[in-house]
């Protein structure tokens, strides 16, 4: 018998499963796919700003991750306490940090 999802979600992470659960609720069906046979109470979250790219720039190891990874230039910040959203944008700096 075939299952057919909507989305498929790699990780079940906390990150994971807070898609799969967001999902739900909009009644949009999700498999959660996890390759470790128990849980765990550890994980990971990168995030790199500009600024980081040009250190990885300087390094001379950008090139190889920008076909992998978009560069952030736009994001959002909620407080939790008012749900008031603020846009952040980021600019890149046209000079590369001395290392």
């Amino acid at each position: 018998m075939e299952k057919v999802e909507d989305v498929v979600i790699i990780g079940a992470g906390i990150a994971g499963l807070a898609t799969a659960v967001a999902l739900k609720r909009v009644g949009v069906r999700a498999l959660v796919l996890e390759r470790s046979d128990e849980l765990r109470a550890t994980g990971t979250a990168l995030s790199l700003f500009p600024n980081a790219w040009l250190a990885l720039d300087a390094l001379g190891v950008s090139h190889k991750l920008t076909p992998l990874y978009v560069p952030t230039i736009r994001g959002s910040v909620t407080d939790i306490g008012t749900g008031a959203t603020q846009q952040i944008s980021f600019t890149i700096s046209r000079s590369a940090p001395q290392i």
